[in-house]
């Protein structure tokens, strides 16, 4: 299977603004570490689910791929290329193929032009099209593929629903027929009854476009419902990646056990245990050693504050967890 997408010790570090006081003390201004040393893979065809709790980093890190956030240090390697040294001109032609569908959708539309104008503009800006009435057609064509009327087209967003605007958003990313589309928590701010219906056009434009998907969300059966494999990440780190059976039945990494412990279930055999996480999470505006989850984590071990865990292949599965984690389970 051809891998499409590499990523290798991807870090992205923000600066904070040295304020009077940090010069007058001659302080080094803080960093916080919003992705920390991520490194996963991603093959054609494949859909990989990201989740995590709020503010680990799982949105930019997809703005880091797409490279709207420049990263701090690691490589992205796209199609065989890596593109983090490219140019601005590269990168127009890069994101041809590697597009993204944002969380909001009231705000990802421009309320002052048309559903036209907006595809238009971007089939346009890429050439699909050669003439005005292939660029219609193709317009129409893309409405009622994600699901509505051609006769939308010139209306303004705000003569639609939340799913309506997202599914124009869809529209919009495969209109330029990419080979990685980006989907960040694109059904959390839509109700639960438009939800199924989104993440089954995202499923059927997959399978028609091949295209490969990277999926981000919280919903820890939304991911299940949708991915081949799951990253679990954790302020900033990927702390464990493996097939989704696996990650959902046998969770390595106890984040992962605690966050799958909170999802509600039917549980036939029994009354499942509830973990409970004690103590806080360490400051993203400092560079630890050690597990980032060593403050909180119910299993560990003394070298886990000062010994960065490695992510060891167990299997034949590709599955990956933490091995200090492993061997003291």
């Amino acid at each position: 299977m051809t891998t499409i997408l590499e990523v290798q010790g991807l870090r992205k570090e923000y600066r904070k603004s040295s304020t009077w006081l940090d010069r007058l003390f001659k302080r080094n201004s803080a960093s916080l570490y919003a992705v920390d040393e991520a490194s996963f893979s991603l093959q054609a065809g494949e859909t990989l689910g990201l989740v995590g709790e709020s503010g680990c980093g799982k949105s930019t890190l997809s703005r880091t791929l797409m490279r709207l956030y420049e990263p701090t240090e690691g490589t992205i390697k796209f199609l065989g290329e890596d593109i983090t040294a490219y140019d601005q001109k590269s990168l127009r032609s890069m994101r041809k193929n590697m597009q993204m569908v944002f969380q909001d959708p009231y705000s990802s539309l421009n309320p002052r032009m048309t559903v036209r104008e907006m595809l238009a503009e971007t089939i346009r800006f890429h050439g699909i099209c050669q003439t005005e009435s292939e660029l219609n057609e193709y317009i129409d064509y893309l409405l009622v593929r994600v699901g509505l009327n051609a006769n939308d087209k010139d209306k303004y967003p705000k003569a639609f629903s939340g799913g309506q605007r997202q599914r124009i958003c869809i529209a919009r990313a495969i209109a330029v027929k990419p080979k990685l589309l980006i989907a960040d928590e694109p059904v959390s701010a839509l109700d639960v009854s438009v939800q199924a219906h989104i993440l089954n056009l995202l499923e059927d434009l997959k399978q028609e476009f091949n295209l490969s998907l990277i999926f981000i969300s919280h919903d820890l059966s939304v991911v299940k419902y949708i991915s081949d494999r799951v990253a679990v990440m954790y302020l900033g780190r990927i702390v464990e990646i493996g097939k989704t059976a696996e990650i959902f039945d046998q969770p390595g990494h106890p984040y992962t056990q605690a966050l799958l412990s909170a999802v509600p279930r039917l549980d036939l055999e029994g009354t499942r245990q509830r973990i409970t996480l004690d103590g806080d999470p360490p400051s993203p505006y400092e560079k630890h050693r050690g597990c980032p989850f060593y403050t909180r984590c119910p299993k560990r071990l003394s070298v886990c504050e000062s010994v960065t865990p490695a992510m060891t292949q167990l299997g034949q599965t590709h599955h990956l967890r933490c091995h200090l984690i492993t061997e003291s389970s």
